[in-house]
């Protein structure tokens, strides 16, 4: 789809504002801050995984040199006498130095009234099962449930009904490059913390409840997180780092850092998902029916969000009779929660499978049973409230990326049905296209803010209530904010960013939802600034000479203000701020369906405006090729292609990055991440940490990944942006498909990677 041309947007020539720290080391990370003038902290964590403390002994551990004090769950009001899991926060010690706080963290003593561990989620569900003591009475709970039309009856219509099954997907940690970690220190009665997060303004939101505390004293700071991925969403240590600073040292900084053993083995993970779906379908391969159920381990997080796992099966194709349902299981194992994509990977991989077996039985193409059933351009979603998409739905933005890895691929010629094309080197060919509409990428605005700050020569900054995480966030603002200025991107600066003194607050720096959200609060923002300098661009020599020239006669490029009706009547910007008062804009942003004044994105599509019900979410298909040796079990993955809808590719260069590293983690979810548990102690004991490492781009080949971003103009978002972070990793069903396409043999992931011995264990081979 061709867009007008921007001037700003979409030139991959802008590089992120603060790359240069990046890239030379001088990012500011919490535990860089103060140095030589802080004290340490170490975390006692639970070697228990079900249970409650009868009693915690500090007596060893403050009889160590160099030791100030001890806190335990008593004092923090984060932590619990309750054990949900092994590794949960117990105590902390504060010393002189990280090494004795943590020998004496190991001294504490602590007593458990210990309960039956509830690991396995199959265990779990039966009747009679010990209770994780996460929900009062029940280990599970239906999450969400959709149904449409009679399922029965769609399975009558069927000319082939297919029953299959999925096993559970890969559980896995974030490992983070940075660990969560926390600096805090008091003034008189105000606290400041640094605390590695990727939502600043929400970390201080946490704290000020924990703590029962005026937001007004609560000063919380963020630069860099290394990376979060979804893990760093809230506030973890600087609590605790407070307490003791404030309980032992007088007030002067604590820090704690997890060490990489800790932040691997206790903190959030991807949930595992298995299913049981039955399909119905036409001879033709028109779906009639679908009855899908999903079964997905929480861990100790009862509120995981796991409703959303069906999302790509019941938005993305034409299934006039369907139900999807979710049961969420709860055990004594690290929360799931959010992971750079949250429901979509596992759901993909179970639905994908399912329907890639039954495009076998019907003796078709995948591809063209997934093109036979894909919703219309423009319809409306089939479930209540039947909003419209912004972005054409799956028939648009979803549909363009199926069609780019379609051609670039060359799968037209490349498929072939499974177990039926040997390589030159005696290895088995296969090849596979799997995509949907992802159920991230919205546009949710509305408490979201922004400050634009225009200095006297004439150039602009940005201060951004959010964080730099590892998607460029804060750059994307700035984009945002030069294109309604009409600004050169080198006159716009990123200001102070991550501080909460100074900033308000942009939401979390989530590569799903931070482009569409933050940025149409720096839109609105930017549109105030505007308004008010057009406003003294008409008092000023050179404009004000013109009879009857009103605000609606200007515009900007290349930072000058022009008269719209002769060009070449026009001021640069540092001349409209001479003798202009300090002048900044602020502005909040909106969300999917709703007008906002000087939003200017008003436009129709299938018969309505904006104001409407509207979905933003984004999409995404990926094709795969590989290569599988049938006598050792190795799969290469020969060619990767992943294109994503955009909505509007704000900041190009981020884009492009986001998408290669989103290949990256598509192909770390199939063969590298997984989670093993000592059954007796409901330990993590085999995750990337121990057994299997974390991959590197030694082990990627990434000149065999192609990435296209793929622009379907998203009306109710930015410049008609919307989140890409999240559907950039969703498919790494495509492999499973493509190992199938070449075996002819389904490989049971079973919680974990796709590794040589469970292929040959599907091959019948051990």
């Amino acid at each position: 789809m061709a867009l007008p041309v921007l001037n700003v947007i979409g030139d991959i020539k802008n590089h992120d504002q603060v790359a240069y720290r990046v890239v030379t080391g001088k990012c500011d990370f919490s535990v860089d801050r103060l140095p030589g003038q802080k004290f340490y902290g170490a975390i006692k964590l639970s070697t228990i995984a079900n249970g409650s403390i009868k009693s915690i002994d500090s007596t060893k551990a403050l009889a160590e040199p160099g030791v100030k004090g001890v806190i335990t769950y008593k004092d923090c009001p984060s932590w619990r006498q309750g054990i949900f899991q092994w590794g949960q926060e117990v105590a902390a010690v504060v010393a002189d130095d990280p090494a004795t706080a943590r020998r004496a963290a190991t001294l504490i003593d602590v007593v458990y009234d210990v309960g039956v561990a509830v690991i396995d989620p199959d265990e779990a569900m039966k009747t009679g099962s010990a209770l994780a003591g996460i929900r009062p009475d029940t280990n599970i709970a239906n999450v969400g449930t959709v149904t449409r039309g009679d399922v029965a009856a769609g399975m009558v219509k069927a000319d082939v009904v297919l029953d299959t099954t999925f096993g559970y997907s890969t559980s896995y940690s974030h490992n983070c490059s940075e660990p969560h970690s926390a600096i805090a220190w008091w003034v008189g009665d105000d606290v400041h913390f640094w605390e590695t997060t990727q939502d600043i303004h929400g970390a201080r939101a946490g704290f000020v409840n924990t703590m029962g505390m005026a937001a007004t004293k609560v000063h919380a700071f963020n630069h860099f997180t290394g990376t979060g991925h979804g893990d760093k969403t809230g506030s973890f240590l600087s609590a605790p780092a407070a307490l003791l600073s404030k309980l032992f040292v007088n007030g002067a900084p604590v820090q704690i850092v997890n060490t990489r053993k800790e932040n691997i083995l206790c903190y959030t993970r991807q949930f595992a998902t298995r299913s049981a779906i039955k399909l119905g379908a036409k001879k033709d391969g028109t779906l009639t029916a679908v009855d899908a159920q999903f079964y997905s381990d929480a861990g100790r997080n009862a509120g995981a969000p796991q409703a959303g796992i069906p999302f790509g099966l019941r938005t993305t194709y034409t299934i006039p009779d369907a139900k999807f349902n979710v049961v969420s299981i709860v055990t004594n194992t690290p929360q799931r929660g959010y992971w750079r994509c949250v429901n979509d990977p596992p759901g993909a991989v179970n639905y994908d499978s399912a329907l890639d077996k039954l495009a076998e039985k019907l003796d078709m193409n995948p591809y063209d049973l997934r093109m036979k059933n894909i919703r219309p351009l423009d319809a409306p979603d089939l479930d209540a409230p039947y909003n419209i998409w912004g972005n054409g739905g799956a028939g648009g933005g979803v549909k363009m990326c199926f069609e780019k890895v379609y051609s670039e691929s060359g799968y037209a010629s490349k498929w072939h049905k499974p177990n039926t094309r040997t390589l030159a080197d005696g290895r088995m060919h296969g090849i596979a296209i799997t995509g949907h509409l992802d159920s991230h990428g919205a546009v949710m605005g509305l408490s979201r803010g922004g400050i634009v700050i225009m200095t006297p020569d004439g150039k602009c900054q940005v201060n951004v209530g959010g964080v730099r995480a590892c998607e460029g966030g804060p750059t994307v603002c700035v984009h945002v904010v030069a294109e309604v200025l009409g600004m050169n991107y080198a006159d716009v600066c990123l200001g102070e960013w991550g501080v909460t003194d100074v900033s308000i607050t942009a939401g979390m720096q989530a590569g799903s939802m931070f482009t569409g959200s933050a940025g149409s609060a720096f839109y609105n923002t930017a549109m105030d600034l505007r308004n008010q300098l057009f406003a003294y661009a008409i008092t000023k020599a050179g404009l004000k000479e013109i009879v009857g020239i009103t605000v609606a006669d200007l515009d900007a490029k290349n930072s000058e203000v022009f008269y719209t009706k002769d060009p070449t009547k026009k001021l640069t910007y540092r001349q409209v701020m001479a003798g202009t008062p300090p002048t900044a804009g602020r502005g909040n942003g909106w969300n999917a369906g709703t007008t906002a004044p000087g939003q200017g994105l008003q436009r129709e599509r299938a018969g309505k405006l904006v104001g409407t019900g509207v979905n933003t979410n984004g999409g995404a298909a990926a094709c795969v090729e590989v290569a599988v040796d049938l006598e050792t079990g190795e799969v290469e993955v020969t060619g990767m292609w992943n294109a994503i809808d955009t909505g509007r590719t704000i900041f190009k260069a981020g884009a492009i990055k986001e998408m290669n590293s989103g290949c990256e983690l598509i192909v770390s979810q199939a063969f590298f991440m997984g989670d093993m548990y000592d059954w007796l102690t409901g330990a993590l004991i085999g995750t990337q940490f121990t057994e299997s490492q974390m991959p590197t781009t030694m082990d990627m080949k990434t000149e065999k990944f192609n990435v296209y971003d793929i622009e379907s103009d998203d009306y109710a978002g930015p410049f008609g942006a919307h989140g890409i972070g999240e559907p950039c990793v969703t498919n790494y069903s495509a492999i499973f498909n493509a190992i199938f396409n070449a075996t002819g043999k389904w490989v049971d992931p079973d919680k974990g990677a796709v590794t040589p011995a469970k292929v040959l264990k599907a091959l019948g081979k051990a």
